[in-house]
This record gives structure tokens, sequence and C-alpha cells, in this order.
């Protein structure tokens, strides 16, 4: 009897050292999600589980104070029809002259074989904002939506278990959305304000887990000038329209011929107009409305220009005006004989201020005053930065010193 009694505790201590052992081990499974367990069944859940959803949305080239080096949106030329002079008076000497200063020690980045002006600003990302902006330029049919999202699962989850990875993270989204839309102007229907990083943070027990996406928060993103598809696809057929007919007259020139028509072209047909809607940032307005800002004039050029196979780049930084006031400003860069070159559509369409008469002659020096420069000439009065974004401080290849022959 003895025996049979301590032979059953014996089988029964075993018995309940595997359920142990086998709770355990599902515990563990469970906890560190070796094992994928649907919520129902999940020990981890009794005790704790969360799921939080945090979103972050993106912006391109804010407003700032010009007395912190930052400027409001308002790059403009004047030209006084009365006088027929340039107004060159600066509020601050010691800005300008520091602005002068960092300007003589800009880095430039070389355009290597891997780098081209349709990946100019993709080069120059970081590991996590080229994942992003390779995701989403694979995609770029499915953008015209509005509504697509781009699921990156657990990619970015070891950052995001690291200190200050969720900066780094949100940091990287702002600049691969901004490069992606510098090196695809046509991707006007955007409103990039609209467009989320949305992290779903899975809280069980002991453990966490990131999942990232970007795309909507509940609404589209598509502009509200463009709010669907169709609307898009009828915009894009316009813009395209309008491009092949500048194209065709490009037809049998060679590549100064073809830059001087498509200058001539946005100086002649655009009207420099900041009231005219939330258009004037892109080629559609440009290009369909005729009315624009610098930043519209500059997507116009390049995206002709990369139609036309012609290196070009749009850049960011601070234009001293005609009053000698900082502006923050873009323009573009083309290159000719491997030589690069500045070109600043908007400031050689100048507002005509006054009454008067100005002269042909004036008007003509006007309209090529910025034209082809080299950077003995386009530094007197703009400074590159590379903030399309924040801090981002892109960089630029180096121009030629002298201008255009």
């Amino acid at each position: 009897m003895k025996k049979f009694i301590s032979n059953l505790f014996t089988i029964t201590l075993l018995i309940f050292s595997i359920v142990i052992f086998c709770v355990t081990l599902y515990f563990c499974l469970d906890v560190f999600e070796i094992v994928q367990i649907p919520e129902k069944y999940s020990l981890v859940s009794m005790f704790y589980s969360k799921i939080e959803v945090i979103a972050s949305n993106s912006n391109i080239m804010e407003n700032v104070n010009p007395e912190e080096k930052t400027i409001e949106k308002r790059p403009r030329k004047t030209i006084s029809a009365e006088k027929e002079t340039y107004a060159n008076s600066a509020e601050s000497t010691e800005f300008w002259a520091q602005l002068e200063e960092q300007q003589k020690y800009q880095e430039n980045v070389e355009m290597d074989e891997g780098t081209t002006p349709q990946n100019f600003y993709y080069e120059q990302l970081d590991e996590y904002a080229k994942i992003i902006y390779d995701k989403l330029n694979s995609n770029l049919e499915s953008l015209k939506t509005g509504m697509y999202t781009a699921d990156f699962g657990l990619t970015f989850d070891e950052l995001l278990h690291q200190e200050g990875g969720d900066v780094i993270l949100k940091d990287s989204f702002q600049l691969a959305i901004n490069a992606l839309t510098f090196d695809n102007p046509d991707l006007f229907y955007l409103d990039v304000t609209k467009l989320y990083l949305l992290t779903e943070v899975t809280t069980r027990a002991f453990s966490k887990k990131y999942e990232v996406t970007i795309g909507p928060n509940e609404e589209s993103y598509l502009s509200k000038a463009f709010p669907t598809e169709q609307v898009v696809t009828s915009a894009i057929n316009m813009i395209e329209q309008e491009k092949n007919n500048l194209i065709n007259q490009c037809q049998n020139k060679n590549t100064v011929e073809k830059i001087k028509i498509v200058h001539d072209y946005l100086v002649d047909n655009t009207e420099y107009d900041l009231e005219a809607g939330e258009n004037i940032y892109n080629v559609y307005g440009t290009l369909i409305d005729k009315k624009s800002v610098c930043e519209g004039y500059a997507r116009s050029f390049k995206y002709i220009m990369d139609d036309l196979n012609i290196p070009c780049i749009i850049a960011c930084g601070i234009g001293k005006n005609s009053e000698g006031k900082a502006e923050s400003h873009a323009w573009n860069y083309v290159q000719i004989d491997e030589q690069w070159y500045a070109i600043d559509v908007t400031w050689d369409d100048p507002v005509i201020t006054g009454p008067g008469y100005l002269s042909e002659a004036k008007k003509q020096e006007s309209k090529y005053e910025y034209y082809l420069n080299g950077s003995n000439k386009f530094f007197e009065d703009h400074f590159e930065d590379g903030n399309i974004v924040g801090e981002a401080n892109f960089k630029y290849p180096t121009l030629s010193v002298l201008n255009y022959k």
C-alpha cells in the first residue's frame, strides 16, 4: 500500500511538473511572441494587453521668422518703372554677412554614378527614410487614390525599441516625404500635411511591438483642389498636354536652346500671385492656372527639364530681395557640358511697380538676370541652405564659377 501511494505521488508530481513546464513554455512563447497566439487563447492578455496608435503628419517648407535665419515664404523681386533701379537697402548687414560667410564653407555633393537628378534628394536620405521613400515611390499610382496605405509591418520595430527611435523615425518620415515630392514635381495632387506616419504600439505584459504604416488618418490625403482619383487623372492629362506642347517647340534644338524656350515660356506666361489658392506651389498652378510663387516656378521648370532629359534639380535657401529683405526661396540648377548653372525663373519674372514706362532694354535685362548664372553672380543674393523641411540641410552640386557664355 505504501509503495502504491509512493508511486502515485511520484506520478502526480511528474504530471504536475510537466503541466508547469508546458504552461511556462506556453507563457514564454506568448510573452516573447515566438509563436503568434490568438488573443482569446493568450495567457498574457489575461494579465495586460493594450494597443495604441500614434499618428504624426508631414509638413513642407514651413514659414518661420527671418530674425532666426529662417523666413516667411514670400520670394519676390520688384522693379520700379519710375526709376528703373533696384532697391538694395539691407535691413541687417550682420545677418547677410553671416550668411555669406556660411556659404563660403557650404559643402557640396558630387553627382556620382548612382545619383541622378531624378533621385537627387533620395540619395542624401538616411537608411530609414530611404525605406519609406522606396515604398511610396514604387506605389505612385496607388497614391492617386488618396487612401493608399503603405504597410511596413515590423520593419522599424528594432529602431522604435531604442531610446529616441521615435524621433529618428519621425524625422526620416518628414525627409522622405519632402525628398519624394522634390524628386517628383508631378505629385501636385498630394496634400502632404494629411499624410500620416501611424505607429501601432501593442503592449502585452512585458513586451511591446511597433508596427508602422503611412497613409491617411481617416480622411483622404489628396489636395482639396483634386479630391478624387478621376479629378487627379484629368488634371494630369491637362498638365501633360501643356508640357508636350512646349516640348514640341524644343524639337531639333540643342540643350541651351531648350532651356531658354522653357525659361521664357514660364516667365512670359506665369503671373506671380500669392493669393491665387493652394496650387501656386505646384505644377498645376503654374502650367494650367498660370499663377504661381517661387516653388511652383521651380517645380514646373524641373518637371519639363526631366522630360527633356536635361539634368535639373530644385534648390532651396534664402533670397535677398530688392528691398534687402530675407525670403525663403526656391530656384533651379541645370547641368550643361558637365557644369552646373543656376536659374531663378521667379526672379527673372519680376513685379513691375510704380508709375512710368519701363524700357524694353530694361525688361530684357531683367528677364535674363538670373539665367544660367555661375556662383560669382548668383550667390550675391542667393544663399543655399537645403532646408526644405526642419534642419534637413541637403547639399547641392558645385556651380560653375562663371556664368554660361
